[in-house]
């Protein structure tokens, strides 16, 4: 082969291999979480509307989590939107649990174009090794929106073929022994 042969082959290679984070906008950081347990869940914003800084972020959470709360941001408000629970359950205090999180939406913050954001919240995740969640996000802009809420339509797509990619997390199995509830 040429060298100018291979030198086009090395550039599409590294651009296979780079695709992934080059689009991945909204981010979870962790990738990750043990089905069944107690999870945090990072969610990372990288930039803003164009040149728009980021003013609110509203994050959908998946059926199946539960028992979710919001980690403080200074100068962030966090609002939580209840939904009712299918099937209520006991927590561990006997009490009976009729509706969990359904929305989490940070505002009243500014995130400047150029710069990275991360908001958490920690969350009892469903039993189901191998289950992928997908918490769709909205960011909101001083002049703008962009919706992080594709998810693959088909066998074998991933993700980052799309052009607005929900942020997810896939469940895996808890080590044996761990029980982190």
């Amino acid at each position: 082969m040429t060298q100018l042969k291979l030198a086009s082959i090395a550039l599409a290679l590294i651009g296979l291999v780079a695709m992934p984070q080059a689009q991945a906008h909204a981010v979870i950081n962790e990738g990750t979480a043990e089905a069944g347990t107690f999870s945090f869940i990072t969610l990372r914003i990288t930039h803003g509307c164009g040149s728009s800084s980021t003013t609110q972020i509203r994050m959908k959470i998946p059926d199946g989590v539960i028992r979710v709360s919001a980690k403080f941001m200074e100068s962030w408000t966090v609002e939580k939107r209840m939904r009712t629970l299918e099937e209520p359950y006991k927590d561990e205090a006997g009490n009976l649990v009729t509706e969990t999180v359904d929305e989490i939406i940070w505002s009243g913050g500014s995130l400047p174009d150029g710069y990275y954001g991360e908001f958490q919240v920690r969350a009892l995740m469903p039993d189901e090794p191998g289950r992928v969640l997908w918490f769709k996000t909205i960011q909101d802009c001083e002049q703008g929106t962009i919706r992080w809420i594709e998810v693959p339509t088909r066998d074998g797509q991933s993700p980052y073929e799309l052009k607005e990619p929900s942020p997810f997390v896939r469940l895996v199995e808890q080590p044996h022994g761990d029980d982190h509830r």
